[in-house]
């Protein structure tokens, strides 16, 4: 890197290494201890998962605040009961105390410049917020434009002091949204309704509001003041309810029917509002009304009395549409479907409209009247610019955007033409109004101010497109609250969803809408001020930077603590390019370092050229540059500009989670690679539904060091039983800690690695050095040891190899489908191939493998004890001389100990009502007898039996 780049703030890069001796830095928390207990139980808190925080802006996948504290914190501090003690506290209860000390400790450990963190791939910010609260020069970088904005929204806005700004030139504060009040910053109260300034934290508002909070809010009120105005006319209001504005319109994609000929509208549900005993409310239901050729929409009280036209057969998977004229019934497959879409076919056709009755705050629907229909034929748009009004930027056919399959191919079109119209008006609006206050406040202020108001629009894009589908909560019987709210566009965290039939919110007030949307991000832009003003923190910086090229002089950084992408698990960019296209229309002149379009790439939407992450196998059929290769030697660069910008006694903290161990492969192998060294591993729970991540339970914080310059050489038979007595030691912390043996399977990587990392290579006798994957396998081996598994007393090591898989596989796994990758780490822990348990143990599935419980093959002397227990279940329906016919085959005495344990074990592992459970349960009540009739047959009579199950395979 040239010197010409920029240093991040307070002469970055400036301060020598003479600031604190070696003997300060060299040994850090990280590198002894972490407070897993305590971020387990603080991430299962709303202050602890960082919900406020991850309510601010719309991204993926971030770090709760309890783990990225405490990560930052051990990084930055030495090893001490003080430090110890005082960490517990904050990760746990963030108790300002103990942080005030922590801060000073820190400022002492590092003399008079603060010590500098960087989160290379910054994501929303969490990492360098905590880092700026514990008074660090934060910096965080990151590909993404999107993700840089959200950094500067959470972590570099909230801790500027904004009280020198003049006052808006727009909206008195009586006329913004309402927010409770309850959590802000504690200053001296003055009387309601007087102005109160205080320079110190920057507030300024009705009583102590802070200023930041109180111009945000006047901003987004005169944002959608605008916007109601402007489109009056395409949403006509009801003159029987004080002339409110509707807050949402269900809306149906209709096709030509293929039978008949007629347009029909595709419906997936005809339930409108659930009822409610408790309210004595019938709830409500859609009809098609067919007239002729014609159909219309009558909204009736009560349950659903209609199929809906586009829905699944009854018993069966996969949808289809149904033409609704009785002398049809024509039945479209969903490639016909999706056939007519890319055809051009599809129209929309509004369907019902909401409401909500002022006197009862319901939400209910009615038909639509004909100036509503005829006011969203052809919506107005807002003057053009250089770009189009609508996004007209192609979807990549390798991004996870279902519309696509449909015949949606341009960000636009993923909304109908009313819902992108209203967008656009929105967007205008921000650009609009950041030209006038660029004239009245500071530059920085008034790209601070849009930044907040187009951070609302991302989250109303969530809720503005053809994937938003109305949600009814509730039951059919009436039991639960019958809520109705629109549905978020992204599922499986970032997949962009389609529906066939979706709910358009409009401007007005109600769920997914505008002013909806404001309440929410206010109230959390309140918690976050409460909380960063207390810290006495400064402001991160953030800059649009690839991992692989940091903006920043060669040994210039204290620490390191990232989040790096988790493989193929989110496709960051693409997901976040549907809130791109709009922010380049309304942020084009307030953050142009990030949306004037000159980081784009050649389509016009983020650079992925650089993007760390592996696409799924369909991406990869299309060319798709993202691949495991291409992840593993990005993810080794991205460690080297780690390497070149730590300081020489700087740390590296990787916070990383996945469930395939070829991922922990692919990582660990980077960073080996590039020259670090693990010097810790600390699996917490981390996972859970608060932060909205399904596939995996635990994250790990690995700490790592530059590798030292004179390591030995290390003999394989040694380092072997190193790795193993480190990993089962590392178990019975973990077993006390309570971590299932999944995660404990996880966390063993890194433990492994840690003694790994103490020699340059290993070598085994011949001179051949030993691969990283050696020791991954080692190392889950180790635990599958440690926990000493026993079934009836027998050690699992007694068993024979297929069997102690299959054993090991279901404490783990049970009958889930397991990952190619994870499988092939299972069968080398017992020196097996994969390729020999398909069909004997594992059957292959769309999703990977998955344990066979269903009746094996032939059975014969070499069949495993796993495959006779799975035989006797088979054959218990033709009785016990069958069974014990299976046992003759494999040639097991009657009594044999192993097979008995494992028919014991596979009955209390299985679901009661589990048909391999009934039948096992009826085995082992007549056990006396299967074992009586096997002791009188011969071998060779059994083997002339025909088999009950040689088909199975």
């Amino acid at each position: 890197m040239t010197a010409q780049l920029d240093a991040i703030t307070d002469g970055m890069g400036e301060r020598t290494d003479e600031a604190a001796t070696p003997s300060d830095l060299t040994a850090r928390l990280i590198d002894t201890w972490f407070p897993c207990p305590e971020v387990d139980e603080a991430v299962r808190t709303p202050a602890g998962s960082g919900l406020s925080e991850k309510a601010l802006f719309t991204w993926f996948a971030s770090r709760p605040i309890a783990q990225a504290r405490a990560a930052v914190l051990c990084s930055l501090l030495p090893d001490s009961l003080e430090n110890r003690r005082d960490v517990k506290k904050v990760v746990l209860t963030g108790d300002k105390v103990a942080m005030a000390q922590l801060r000073h400790r820190i400022s002492a450990q590092y003399g008079p410049k603060s010590p500098v963190v960087l989160d290379m791939f910054s994501g929303r910010g969490i990492i360098p917020l905590e880092a700026a609260r514990a008074g660090a020069t934060a910096v965080g970088t990151d590909l993404s434009p999107v993700a840089t904005l959200a950094g500067r929204l959470l972590a570099d806005y909230p801790l500027r002091d904004w009280s020198t700004e003049p006052p808006l030139p727009f909206a008195a504060i009586v006329d913004l949204p309402e927010v409770e009040d309850t959590e802000a910053v504690p200053t001296p109260s003055v009387g309601r309704g007087r102005r109160k300034r205080n320079t110190q934290l920057g507030l300024v508002g009705f009583g102590n509001e802070p200023r930041l909070l109180a111009d945000v809010r006047a901003v987004l009120a005169e944002v959608g003041r605008r916007v109601t105005e402007q489109v009056g006319l395409l949403y006509p209001r009801n003159p029987h309810l004080n002339g409110e504005i509707p807050w949402a319109y269900l809306w149906a994609v209709t096709i030509p029917c293929d039978g008949c000929g007629r347009r029909f509208p595709m419906i997936g549900s005809t339930v409108l509002r659930h009822p409610y005993n408790r309210t004595k409310d019938k709830g409500q239901a859609l009809e098609l009304v067919i007239e002729g050729d014609d159909w219309g929409v009558r909204v009736r009280d009560g349950l659903p009395q209609q199929q809906p036209t586009y829905r699944s057969p009854s018993g069966r998977r996969g949808k289809s549409a149904h033409c609704p004229f009785p002398t049809c019934g024509h039945v479209h497959s969903l490639d016909v479907v999706k056939a007519k879409g890319l055809a051009g076919q599809y129209l929309d056709a509004m369907l019902v409209v909401a409401e909500t009755d002022p006197t009862t705050a319901q939400k209910r629907f009615r038909a639509p009247r004909p100036d509503e229909i005829e006011a969203a034929r052809s919506p107005q748009l807002p003057p053009g610019s250089d770009l189009s009004v609508i996004p007209d930027e192609i979807i990549p056919v390798t991004a996870g955007v279902d519309a696509q399959h449909y015949g949606f191919k341009t960000y636009g079109s993923l909304m109908n033409p009313r819902q992108a119209a209203l967008m656009a008006w929105y967007a205008r609006a921000i650009h609009v109004i950041h030209q006038e206050l660029a004239e009245v406040v500071s530059s920085e202020y008034a790209t601070t101010l849009a930044s907040y108001a187009a951070a609302n629009l991302a989250r109303l894009a969530r809720t503005t497109t053809r994937g938003a589908r109305k949600q009814s909560l509730g039951k059919s019987d009436g039991t639960e609250q019958n809520r109705v709210k629109v549905g978020d566009v992204f599922t499986k965290q970032s997949t962009l969803a389609h529906a066939f039939d979706y709910l358009e919110a409009g401007p007005g007030k109600g769920p997914g809408t505008w002013s909806s949307m404001s309440v929410s991000q206010l109230n959390a832009l309140r918690k976050v001020l409460a909380e960063t003003h207390s810290s006495a923190g400064r402001p991160a910086r953030f800059r649009r930077a690839s991992a692989v090229s940091l903006p920043y002089r060669d040994s210039t950084v204290d620490a390191i603590v990232t989040d790096p992408p988790y493989y193929t698990m989110i496709a960051y960019a693409d997901s976040s390019d549907l809130f791109h296209v709009w922010f380049k229309r309304s942020l084009r002149s307030a953050a142009p370092d990030l949306f004037d379009g000159s980081v784009d790439g050649k389509d016009g939407l983020q650079d992925k050229s650089e993007e760390i992450i592996v696409k799924g196998r369909g991406a990869k059929g299309h060319g798709d540059h993202r691949t495991d290769e291409f992840y593993e030697t990005m993810l080794a660069r991205a460690f080297r500009e780690a390497r070149r910008v730590l300081k020489v006694d700087g740390h590296l903290t990787v916070i990383f989670g996945h469930s395939d161990p070829e991922a922990w492969k692919r990582l660990l192998a980077a960073l080996t690679d590039a020259g670090f060294i693990v010097t810790s591993s600390w699996p917490s729970r981390t996972e859970t539904a608060v932060t909205g991540v399904a596939t995996i339970s635990v994250t790990v914080s690995i700490g790592a060091r530059v590798a030292p310059a004179k390591r030995p050489v290390g003999i394989a038979a040694q380092v072997d039983a190193e790795v193993t007595a480190e990993v089962k030691g590392r178990c019975r912390g973990w077993d006390s800690d309570g971590l299932a043996l999944e995660d404990q399977l996880m966390a063993s990587y890194g433990a492994a690695l840690q003694v790994v990392g103490k020699y340059s290579k290993i070598i085994t006798p011949d001179g051949t050095t030993v691969p990283l994957e050696h020791y991954m396998t080692l190392a889950r081996r180790a635990v599958r040891d440690a926990i000493a598994l026993r079934l009836d007393e027998l050690p699992l090591e007694t068993f024979d190899p297929h069997t102690r898989l299959a054993i090991f596989w279901h404490e783990v796994h049970g009958r889930m489908d397991v990952p190619k990758g994870e499988a092939r780490f299972f069968a080398q822990s017992d020196g097996l191939r994969l390729e020999d348990l398909r069909g004997p143990i594992l059957t292959e599935t769309k999703a990977g493998f998955q344990l066979r419980h269903d009746a094996p093959g032939r059975l014969t002397p070499a069949s495993s004890v796993y495959e006779v227990v799975r035989g006797m279940a088979a054959s218990w329906s033709a009785g016990t001389e069958a069974v014990a016919a299976c046992l003759a085959a494999a040639d097991r005495p009657p009594t044999d100990a192993h097979l008995w344990a494992v028919v014991d074990w596979l009955t209390t592992k299985l679901p009661t009502s589990d048909s391999v459970a009934v039948a096992l349960a009826a085995v082992k009540r007549n056990r006396g007898s299967v074992q009586a009739t096997a002791a009188t047959q011969t071998t060779a009579a059994a083997v002339a039996q025909p088999s009950l199950f040689e088909e199975a395979l």
